[in-house]
């Protein structure tokens, strides 16, 4: 009897866990495979985005930010980004894929983990940044939001912080793009 229990026990725990990871994938949207061209429009943005100081305090809708909890924080998170935009940066103009983009996402996104969480979302609206800069409609794949965050119509992932519509961005490193 002890032997069933057992076994009905471990079950059980099996059939919660594959369930928690289904709802878990489930907020997270399928990546697309779209395919963007790099031209010196979008160079010359990302260059302005690198040279910006980045994690300052803002009030960008939907929510503010406080700014970097520490300097040794700030700098990891700006190696990360800085990371990401010289891995676009090396490619010649020409096709990117977003795969080749939501990769070096998830790279930097390692690199932060352990931040403080308002850190990493901010993190992730600088890699929204990047995403639309470069042009791109479909979801990352990288990222779940909740329904405060609202996509544009036909674009799969939120606007970035400060950015009106995806064809009106906050101003990047002091000048409007």
């Amino acid at each position: 009897m002890k032997r069933i229990l057992l076994i009905v026990g471990v079950l059980a725990l099996i059939a919660v866990a594959l369930g928690v990871t289904v709802r878990v994938h489930a907020a997270f949207p399928k990546p697309t495979a779209e395919i963007v061209t790099l031209d010196e429009t979008k160079r010359a943005t990302l260059l302005r985005l690198r040279a910006e100081k980045k994690f300052q305090p803002n009030d960008y809708p939907p929510l503010g930010y406080t700014g970097m909890a520490t300097p040794e924080d700030e700098a990891t998170a700006n190696t990360a980004l800085n990371a990401v935009i010289d891995g676009i940066l090396a490619r010649p103009d020409g096709p990117v894929s977003a795969r080749t983009v939501t990769n070096l996402f998830g790279k930097a996104m390692s690199s932060v983990w352990l931040l403080e969480t308002e850190d990493r979302d901010r993190t992730q609206g600088y890699l929204l940044e990047i995403w639309y800069i470069m042009g791109f409609k479909g979801a990352t794949g990288r990222f779940a939001y909740g329904s405060y965050f609202g996509r544009p119509k036909g674009y799969g992932e939120p606007l970035p912080p400060g950015w009106s519509s995806p064809d009106h961005p906050r101003p990047i490193g002091g000048a409007a793009t």
